[in-house]
Protein backbone atom coordinates (compact mmCIF):
# COMPACT_ATOMS: atom_id res chain seq x y z
CA UNK A 1 0.00 0.00 0.00
CA UNK A 2 1.77 3.40 -1.06
CA UNK A 3 1.69 5.79 1.49
CA UNK A 4 -0.93 8.15 0.55
CA UNK A 5 -3.37 5.16 0.54
CA UNK A 6 -2.20 4.76 4.25
CA UNK A 7 -3.04 8.38 4.96
CA UNK A 8 -6.04 8.44 3.24
CA UNK A 9 -9.27 7.63 5.09
CA UNK A 10 -12.61 7.72 3.29
CA UNK A 11 -14.74 7.17 6.19
CA UNK A 12 -13.17 10.28 8.09
CA UNK A 13 -13.46 12.35 4.92
CA UNK A 14 -16.98 11.69 4.86
CA UNK A 15 -17.59 12.58 8.36
CA UNK A 16 -15.72 15.42 8.10
CA UNK A 17 -17.45 16.92 5.34
CA UNK A 18 -20.79 16.24 6.77
CA UNK A 19 -19.74 17.91 10.17
CA UNK A 20 -18.87 21.37 7.74
CA UNK A 21 -22.20 20.70 5.70
CA UNK A 22 -21.18 20.02 2.66
CA UNK A 23 -22.56 17.58 0.15
CA UNK A 24 -20.34 15.20 -2.79
CA UNK A 25 -21.08 14.08 -6.06
CA UNK A 26 -18.93 11.37 -7.71
CA UNK A 27 -18.41 10.44 -11.15
CA UNK A 28 -19.94 7.41 -10.69
CA UNK A 29 -23.19 8.77 -9.12
CA UNK A 30 -26.79 9.90 -11.14
CA UNK A 31 -26.42 13.17 -10.01
CA UNK A 32 -23.15 13.89 -11.79
CA UNK A 33 -23.92 16.81 -13.86
CA UNK A 34 -24.23 15.56 -17.95
CA UNK A 35 -21.69 18.16 -19.01
CA UNK A 36 -19.15 17.12 -17.45
CA UNK A 37 -19.68 13.73 -17.88
CA UNK A 38 -18.78 14.60 -21.14
CA UNK A 39 -15.29 15.80 -20.31
CA UNK A 40 -12.40 13.97 -21.23
CA UNK A 41 -10.45 15.51 -17.78
CA UNK A 42 -13.49 16.13 -15.68
CA UNK A 43 -13.47 15.98 -11.68
CA UNK A 44 -14.15 12.86 -10.20
CA UNK A 45 -15.51 14.33 -7.56
CA UNK A 46 -17.12 17.53 -6.58
CA UNK A 47 -17.88 18.94 -3.30
CA UNK A 48 -21.10 21.14 -3.06
CA UNK A 49 -23.16 23.34 -0.81
CA UNK A 50 -26.15 24.31 -1.75
CA UNK A 51 -29.04 23.10 -4.71
CA UNK A 52 -27.05 20.16 -6.56
CA UNK A 53 -30.53 19.71 -8.91
CA UNK A 54 -29.41 23.37 -10.54
CA UNK A 55 -25.70 21.62 -11.94
CA UNK A 56 -27.62 19.87 -14.73
CA UNK A 57 -29.73 22.83 -16.08
CA UNK A 58 -29.01 24.74 -19.08
CA UNK A 59 -25.87 27.24 -17.73
CA UNK A 60 -23.96 29.80 -19.23
CA UNK A 61 -20.96 30.78 -18.20
CA UNK A 62 -20.07 34.84 -17.31
CA UNK A 63 -16.08 35.32 -16.93
CA UNK A 64 -13.98 38.70 -16.94
CA UNK A 65 -11.38 40.82 -15.73
CA UNK A 66 -11.12 41.59 -12.14
CA UNK A 67 -10.07 45.23 -12.90
CA UNK A 68 -13.08 46.05 -15.03
CA UNK A 69 -14.28 49.22 -16.65
CA UNK A 70 -17.36 50.88 -16.15
CA UNK A 71 -18.52 49.98 -19.18
CA UNK A 72 -17.28 46.16 -18.40
CA UNK A 73 -19.99 46.61 -15.31
CA UNK A 74 -22.34 48.10 -16.65
CA UNK A 75 -22.54 45.36 -19.84
CA UNK A 76 -21.89 42.13 -17.50
CA UNK A 77 -25.10 43.47 -15.39
CA UNK A 78 -27.44 43.70 -18.17
CA UNK A 79 -26.04 40.89 -20.11
CA UNK A 80 -25.91 38.61 -16.85
CA UNK A 81 -29.48 39.57 -15.32
CA UNK A 82 -30.97 39.19 -18.88
CA UNK A 83 -29.68 35.60 -19.28
CA UNK A 84 -30.70 34.60 -15.78
CA UNK A 85 -34.43 35.97 -16.52
CA UNK A 86 -34.64 33.78 -19.42
CA UNK A 87 -34.07 31.15 -17.25
CA UNK A 88 -29.99 30.18 -18.00
CA UNK A 89 -28.00 29.29 -14.23
CA UNK A 90 -24.93 31.59 -14.47
CA UNK A 91 -21.77 29.90 -13.58
CA UNK A 92 -19.13 31.94 -12.48
CA UNK A 93 -16.10 31.94 -10.34
CA UNK A 94 -16.68 33.93 -7.14
CA UNK A 95 -13.41 35.94 -7.98
CA UNK A 96 -13.47 40.17 -7.51
CA UNK A 97 -14.83 41.60 -10.91
CA UNK A 98 -16.95 40.98 -13.41
CA UNK A 99 -17.46 37.73 -11.74
CA UNK A 100 -18.71 39.19 -8.25
CA UNK A 101 -20.91 41.60 -10.98
CA UNK A 102 -22.34 38.63 -12.75
CA UNK A 103 -23.38 36.88 -9.33
CA UNK A 104 -25.04 39.88 -7.78
CA UNK A 105 -26.64 40.06 -11.36
CA UNK A 106 -28.05 36.83 -10.85
CA UNK A 107 -29.15 37.61 -7.14
CA UNK A 108 -30.75 40.74 -8.13
CA UNK A 109 -32.59 38.97 -10.52
CA UNK A 110 -33.56 36.16 -8.39
CA UNK A 111 -32.70 33.72 -9.61
CA UNK A 112 -29.67 30.88 -9.91
CA UNK A 113 -26.06 30.99 -9.77
CA UNK A 114 -22.61 28.62 -9.15
CA UNK A 115 -19.90 29.89 -8.17
CA UNK A 116 -16.96 27.19 -8.58
CA UNK A 117 -14.20 27.88 -6.30
CA UNK A 118 -10.31 27.53 -6.42
CA UNK A 119 -10.32 26.22 -2.74
CA UNK A 120 -12.13 23.80 -0.38
CA UNK A 121 -15.68 24.57 -0.04
CA UNK A 122 -15.28 24.81 4.29
CA UNK A 123 -13.45 28.68 3.39
CA UNK A 124 -14.54 31.03 0.95
CA UNK A 125 -11.59 33.29 -1.11
CA UNK A 126 -11.59 35.92 -1.46
CA UNK A 127 -13.00 36.28 2.06
CA UNK A 128 -14.95 39.29 1.27
CA UNK A 129 -17.29 37.45 -0.62
CA UNK A 130 -18.40 35.15 2.02
CA UNK A 131 -21.71 36.70 2.36
CA UNK A 132 -22.66 36.60 -0.89
CA UNK A 133 -21.58 33.36 -1.61
CA UNK A 134 -24.24 33.01 1.44
CA UNK A 135 -26.47 34.34 -0.50
CA UNK A 136 -25.87 32.54 -3.43
CA UNK A 137 -26.71 29.35 -1.54
CA UNK A 138 -29.78 30.75 0.29
CA UNK A 139 -31.12 32.01 -2.79
CA UNK A 140 -31.19 28.42 -3.83
CA UNK A 141 -27.68 28.53 -6.18
CA UNK A 142 -24.84 26.45 -5.03
CA UNK A 143 -21.01 27.08 -4.40
CA UNK A 144 -18.82 23.71 -5.48
CA UNK A 145 -15.09 22.64 -5.91
CA UNK A 146 -13.20 19.47 -6.76
CA UNK A 147 -11.03 20.40 -4.02
CA UNK A 148 -11.55 18.70 -0.53
CA UNK A 149 -12.15 21.11 2.52
CA UNK A 150 -9.20 22.05 3.87
CA UNK A 151 -7.56 22.74 0.69
CA UNK A 152 -5.81 26.67 0.61
CA UNK A 153 -6.71 29.09 -2.41
CA UNK A 154 -3.35 28.28 -3.86
CA UNK A 155 -2.59 29.88 -7.47
CA UNK A 156 -2.48 26.60 -8.89
CA UNK A 157 -5.52 25.55 -8.40
CA UNK A 158 -7.20 28.25 -10.21
CA UNK A 159 -6.54 26.68 -13.89
CA UNK A 160 -7.88 23.83 -13.15
CA UNK A 161 -11.04 25.65 -11.24
CA UNK A 162 -11.69 27.34 -15.19
CA UNK A 163 -11.83 23.69 -16.73
CA UNK A 164 -14.95 23.16 -14.88
CA UNK A 165 -16.32 26.59 -14.97
CA UNK A 166 -16.47 26.14 -18.86
CA UNK A 167 -17.54 22.51 -18.74
CA UNK A 168 -20.75 22.86 -16.70
CA UNK A 169 -21.69 25.35 -19.32
CA UNK A 170 -23.06 25.36 -22.78
CA UNK A 171 -21.45 28.42 -23.22
CA UNK A 172 -19.47 31.15 -21.92
CA UNK A 173 -19.46 34.86 -22.19
CA UNK A 174 -16.21 37.08 -21.60
CA UNK A 175 -16.54 40.20 -20.83
CA UNK A 176 -13.44 42.19 -20.58
CA UNK A 177 -10.32 40.11 -20.28
CA UNK A 178 -6.45 41.37 -20.40
CA UNK A 179 -4.13 39.18 -22.13
CA UNK A 180 -2.86 36.99 -19.49
CA UNK A 181 -6.44 36.57 -17.93
CA UNK A 182 -7.84 33.41 -16.39
CA UNK A 183 -11.12 34.49 -18.07
CA UNK A 184 -8.90 33.82 -21.14
CA UNK A 185 -7.84 30.40 -19.95
CA UNK A 186 -12.09 29.49 -19.23
CA UNK A 187 -12.52 30.49 -22.71
CA UNK A 188 -10.12 28.55 -24.68
CA UNK A 189 -11.28 25.47 -22.07
CA UNK A 190 -14.74 26.05 -23.87
CA UNK A 191 -13.25 25.78 -26.73
CA UNK A 192 -11.48 22.70 -26.10
CA UNK A 193 -14.71 20.97 -25.13
CA UNK A 194 -16.72 22.23 -28.45
CA UNK A 195 -18.52 24.39 -26.26
CA UNK A 196 -19.64 28.00 -27.35
CA UNK A 197 -17.72 30.95 -26.78
CA UNK A 198 -19.25 34.77 -26.89
CA UNK A 199 -17.18 37.90 -26.29
CA UNK A 200 -18.03 41.34 -25.59
CA UNK A 201 -16.28 43.82 -28.09
CA UNK A 202 -14.75 46.70 -26.46
CA UNK A 203 -12.07 50.07 -27.14
CA UNK A 204 -8.97 48.69 -29.15
CA UNK A 205 -6.90 51.16 -26.56
CA UNK A 206 -7.76 49.31 -23.20
CA UNK A 207 -6.20 46.73 -21.79
CA UNK A 208 -9.24 45.07 -20.50
CA UNK A 209 -10.68 44.58 -23.79
CA UNK A 210 -7.48 42.50 -25.52
CA UNK A 211 -8.74 39.13 -24.35
CA UNK A 212 -12.45 39.46 -25.92
CA UNK A 213 -11.38 41.12 -28.98
CA UNK A 214 -8.91 38.64 -29.67
CA UNK A 215 -11.56 36.02 -29.15
CA UNK A 216 -13.62 37.65 -31.53
CA UNK A 217 -10.69 37.64 -34.06
CA UNK A 218 -10.72 33.96 -33.70
CA UNK A 219 -14.00 33.50 -34.35
CA UNK A 220 -15.99 33.73 -30.85
CA UNK A 221 -19.78 35.13 -31.29
CA UNK A 222 -19.50 39.17 -31.13
CA UNK A 223 -22.16 39.98 -28.45
CA UNK A 224 -24.26 42.97 -28.24
CA UNK A 225 -27.54 41.51 -26.81
CA UNK A 226 -28.59 38.61 -24.84
CA UNK A 227 -30.37 37.68 -28.66
CA UNK A 228 -26.88 36.76 -29.73
CA UNK A 229 -26.57 34.23 -26.81
CA UNK A 230 -29.87 32.35 -26.69
CA UNK A 231 -29.46 32.14 -31.17
CA UNK A 232 -26.23 30.74 -30.87
CA UNK A 233 -27.09 28.26 -27.75
CA UNK A 234 -30.23 27.02 -29.93
CA UNK A 235 -31.97 26.38 -26.92
CA UNK A 236 -35.55 27.24 -26.56
CA UNK A 237 -35.92 29.90 -24.44
CA UNK A 238 -39.12 31.63 -25.30
CA UNK A 239 -41.07 30.26 -22.96
CA UNK A 240 -39.08 31.14 -20.02
CA UNK A 241 -38.20 34.31 -21.30
CA UNK A 242 -42.14 35.17 -21.32
CA UNK A 243 -42.51 34.43 -17.43
CA UNK A 244 -39.40 36.35 -16.61
CA UNK A 245 -41.64 39.06 -18.43
CA UNK A 246 -44.85 38.08 -17.03
CA UNK A 247 -45.03 41.04 -14.26
CA UNK A 248 -48.04 41.26 -12.41
CA UNK A 249 -49.26 44.59 -11.05
CA UNK A 250 -48.52 45.27 -7.25
CA UNK A 251 -50.23 48.20 -5.82
CA UNK A 252 -54.14 48.93 -5.32
CA UNK A 253 -53.07 51.71 -7.73
CA UNK A 254 -51.74 49.44 -10.54
CA UNK A 255 -54.87 47.13 -10.30
CA UNK A 256 -57.06 49.92 -10.99
CA UNK A 257 -54.88 51.08 -14.21
CA UNK A 258 -54.88 47.84 -15.95
CA UNK A 259 -58.52 46.98 -15.01
CA UNK A 260 -59.19 49.81 -17.29
CA UNK A 261 -56.64 49.57 -20.00
CA UNK A 262 -57.27 45.88 -20.65
CA UNK A 263 -60.92 46.77 -21.15
CA UNK A 264 -59.96 49.48 -23.44
CA UNK A 265 -56.30 52.33 -24.91
CA UNK A 266 -56.90 54.83 -22.72
CA UNK A 267 -55.46 58.47 -22.80
CA UNK A 268 -54.29 59.29 -18.66
CA UNK A 269 -57.08 61.84 -19.12
CA UNK A 270 -59.51 59.17 -19.19
CA UNK A 271 -57.21 57.46 -17.05
CA UNK A 272 -58.15 59.85 -14.13
CA UNK A 273 -61.77 60.24 -15.06
CA UNK A 274 -62.78 56.84 -14.49
CA UNK A 275 -60.06 55.68 -12.00
CA UNK A 276 -61.11 58.22 -8.73
CA UNK A 277 -57.29 58.17 -8.22
CA UNK A 278 -55.31 61.74 -8.58
CA UNK A 279 -52.56 62.51 -10.59
CA UNK A 280 -49.99 61.79 -8.79
CA UNK A 281 -51.09 58.39 -8.24
CA UNK A 282 -51.97 58.00 -11.35
CA UNK A 283 -48.28 59.49 -13.00
CA UNK A 284 -46.41 57.04 -10.62
CA UNK A 285 -47.92 53.89 -11.37
CA UNK A 286 -47.77 54.02 -15.24
CA UNK A 287 -44.18 55.18 -14.75
CA UNK A 288 -43.85 51.95 -12.53
CA UNK A 289 -46.24 49.77 -14.55
CA UNK A 290 -43.97 50.91 -17.93
CA UNK A 291 -40.47 49.99 -16.48
CA UNK A 292 -42.41 46.79 -15.40
CA UNK A 293 -43.40 46.12 -19.02
CA UNK A 294 -46.78 45.94 -18.04
CA UNK A 295 -48.23 48.13 -20.08
CA UNK A 296 -46.55 50.56 -23.07
CA UNK A 297 -47.40 54.27 -23.86
CA UNK A 298 -48.10 54.79 -28.04
CA UNK A 299 -47.95 58.27 -29.06
CA UNK A 300 -49.65 59.28 -25.57
CA UNK A 301 -52.40 56.14 -25.40
CA UNK A 302 -51.23 53.66 -22.71
CA UNK A 303 -52.41 49.95 -23.54
CA UNK A 304 -51.45 46.75 -22.11
CA UNK A 305 -48.10 45.12 -23.37
CA UNK A 306 -49.21 42.01 -25.48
Amino acid sequence: MIESQKMYDPEREIEKILKLNIGYITIFDQAYPTQLNELPDGPVILYIKGNAEILKEPSLAVVGSRKFTSYGKTVAYKLTRESAEAGLVIISGLALGIDTIAHFAVLDAKAKTVAVLGCGLDQVYPACNLGLAKNIIEMGGAIVSELSPGTPPLKHNFPSRNRIIAGLSLGTLVIEAAESSGALITAYEALEYNREVFAVPGNINSETSFGPNRLIQKGAKLVISTEDIFEELNVEFKQSQEKAKEMLPESKEEIIILDLIAKKDMLVDNIIEQSDLNVIEINTALTMMEMKGIIENVGGIYRKKS
